[in-house]
C-alpha cells in the first residue's frame, strides 16, 4: 500500500557525473555559518518569532547538508509556509494528483480483496487524516518546493521522541523538532536535485511493491542524515558507521510499539497495513541506507539511485541487493475473462513486506520470506462482490509450500465461521462460500490463488493465472 508517493514496474535507466565534496577548508566555512544560522533560529524561537525561527534553520541546513551528505545544493530550495488546519485538504489535493480515483480506488478494493482493510473503511479519507496529524514538513518533488507546517496554539507537551520527530506532532514550537524535520526533508531536496524524485517515483507507478523499496531509499537516505544532524555530525563521517545490524536489533524490540509511541490518534487506530506501510520506509529504509553506509559511505547511497532496490526483498534482506543480487520475477497475467457482469479494476503487486502484513498470524516474516515475485488482479461483480486472480512465484518449492499453509490459514480467517481450516494443508484446496469459490493451488514454485468469483469462471482464472509470463526483472 502506498501512500503520497507514486506508484510502477519499469524503472529509468540513469547517469550521472556527480560534484566531488568541497575543499576541506570550504566545507569548513559553509558548516560554521550554517550553524550560526542555527544559532540564531534558536534565539528567534525564544524571541517568539518562529517563522523567521525556521527560515534560520532552513537556510543553516542548506550549508550543513552539503558537507555531511557529501553532494551540492544546486540552487536554494523553494519554501512556502502552511497552516496545520490547511494540510488535510492539501494533501487529498496530492493524493488526486498522483493517482486517478480509478487507480486509487483499485489499490483500495485490492486491499479490502485480501482482507487488509475491512470493507467499509476510507482509505483515502484515513491516509489524509494520517498525514495532516504526523507531518511537521514536507518536500513535495512535482512543485520542487518545501512545505513548512505553520502550527495552532497548543498547550504544552513533552519534547518529541523518534518517532515524533520523524513524522512531526502538534504541539508549541519546538526548535528541535523543527530542526530535526528540515535536515529530513532539506534531504529531500538535495536528493531530488541530483536525481529526479518525481520521475523516480512515475516510473514504478504500477509496482506497489517497487514503490515501496523506492521510498526506502528516499526516507533511509533522509532519516540517516537527520541522525547526523541531531549527532552534530556536521560532515556526515560518524553517522554512517552507525552498525546497521544494531540498529535493525533495536528497531525489532521497538517494532510492536511504534505506532503508540507518538503521533495522532488516527495513525494508532488504523488497520497494520496502513501504519506499517507508512514506518516501513523510514525504520526499514534506514536499514538498508545503514547499511549500504556501514559498506561504502555516502558514495553508496548515491549508488543505490542509480541501480535503485527492486522489491522490498531487498530492502529487508540487504545482501539479496548488492552481495548476492536477487532480482524478482516480473509476472504478466495476461488476459483474464471472468463471466459478465464482473469488471476488471485493477492489478499490481503485493510483495514480501505486504505478505508479512498479511500473514501475520499465520507465519508472517518467516512466511513471505523465499518471495521471489507476484501480481494480483482485482475484479467487481454483481452487487459489489470483489474477485482476486493473484499468482506468486518463490525461491524454492518448500518456500512455496510454506506460503501455501500460512495463505489457506489467512483465507480461512478471512471467510470466518462459513468456512474450516483443512485437517493437513494440500497442495489444491477448493471451498466453496454459498455459489463462489475460493481456491489455492500450488504447482512446483508458482502459488495460484482465486477467490470470490462463481463455479463457471473460476477453473478458466485459475488456469489462465498459471499461464502467467514471468520473466526476470532488470534494472
Amino acid at each position: 500500500m502506498k501512500g503520497f508517493s507514486a506508484t510502477g514496474v519499469a524503472i529509468l535507466a540513469l547517469s550521472w557525473t556527480l560534484p566531488g565534496p568541497a575543499p576541506a577548508q570550504e566545507g569548513a566555512t559553509s558548516i560554521r555559518a550554517g550553524t550560526r544560522l542555527l544559532h540564531e533560529g534558536d534565539r528567534l524561537a525564544e524571541q517568539g518569532q518562529f517563522t523567521e525561527a525556521v527560515i534560520r534553520y532552513k537556510r543553516g541546513f542548506e550549508r550543513i547538508l552539503p558537507e555531511l551528505r557529501k553532494i551540492p545544493f544546486k540552487h536554494e530550495v523553494k519554501r512556502d509556509v502552511t497552516k496545520r488546519e490547511h494540510l488535510k485538504a492539501l494533501l487529498l489535493k496530492e493524493l488526486d494528483e498522483d493517482m486517478t480515483p480509478a487507480e486509487f480506488r483499485a489499490n483500495e478494493m485490492a486491499l479490502k480483496a485480501f482482507g487488509l482493510l475491512p470493507r467499509d473503511f476510507n482509505l483515502k479519507e484515513a491516509l489524509a487524516q494520517v498525514y495532516s496529524e504526523e507531518v511537521a514538513a514536507f518536500y513535495d518533488p512535482k512543485t520542487k518546493t518545501m512545505h513548512l507546517i505553520e502550527e495552532p496554539k497548543a498547550e504544552k507537551k513533552p519534547k518529541p521522541g523518534l518517532l515524533e520527530r520523524l513524522f512531526g506532532r502538534k504541539t508549541d514550537f519546538d526548535p528541535d523538532e523543527n530542526k530535526t524535520v528540515i535536515a529530513h526533508e532539506l534531504t529531500h531536496a538535495l536528493a531530488d536535485q541530483h536525481y529526479d524524485l518525481d520521475a523516480l517515483e512515475k516510473a514504478v507507478k504500477k509496482d506497489d511493491d517497487r514503490s515501496l523499496a523506492l521510498s526506502a531509499l528516499i526516507e533511509g537516505e533522509a532519516t540517516l542524515a537527520m541522525i547526523g544532524a541531531s549527532m552534530d555530525d556536521w560532515d556526515g563521517s560518524q553517522v554512517v558507521k552507525l552498525p546497521a545490524e544494531s540498529l535493525d536489533w533495536t528497531f525489532s524490540l521497538l517494532a510492536p510499539f511504534l505506532p503508540f509511541l507518538g503521533g495522532g490518534k488516527t495513525l494508532r487506530q488504523s488497520p497494520p497495513i496502513v501504519s506499517e506501510s507508512m514506518l516501513f520506509p523510514y525504520l526499514k529504509g534506514l536499514i538498508f541506507c545503514a547499511k549500504l553506509a556501514n559498506d561504502g559511505g555516502w558514495k553508496a547511497i548515491d549508488q543505490a539511485y542509480q541501480e535503485l532496490p527492486m522489491s522490498t526483498e531487498q530492502i529487508l534482506h540487504p545482501e539479496k541487493y548488492r552481495a548476492r543480487p536477487d532480482r524478482p520475477m516480473v509476472i504478466d497475467l495476461g488476459v483474464l475473462r471472468p463471466i459478465p457482469g464482473w469488471t476488471e479494476l485493477g492489478r499490481n503487486v503485493l510483495g514480501e513486506m505486504q505478505l508479512a502484513v498479511l500473514l501475520r498470524k499465520h507465519g508472517g516474516k518467516s512466511a513471505a520470506a523465499g518471495w521471489d515475485g507476484d501480481r494480483y488482479a482485482v475484479f467487481e461483480g454483481p452487487k459489489d462482490r470483489l474477485g482476486l486472480v493473484w499468482l506468486s512465484t518463490w525461491d524454492s518449492e518448500n518456500d512455496a509450500r510454506e506460503f501455501t499453509t500460512a495463505y489457506i490459514a489467512a483465507q480461512t480467517a478471512k471467510l470466518g465461521k462459513v468456512s474450516k481450516p483443512p485437517r493437513r494443508t494440500p497442495d489444491t484446496l477448493w471451498r466453496n462460500v454459498g455459489e463462489f469459490l475460493y481456491v489455492v493451488q500450488r504447482r512446483g514454485l508458482d502459488v495460484a490463488v482465486v477467490e470470490g468469483f462463481p463455479a463457471e469462471a473460476t477453473a478458466t482464472l485459475l488456469e489462465a493465472a498459471f499461464r502467467a509470463k514471468k520473466t526476470e526483472m532488470t534494472p
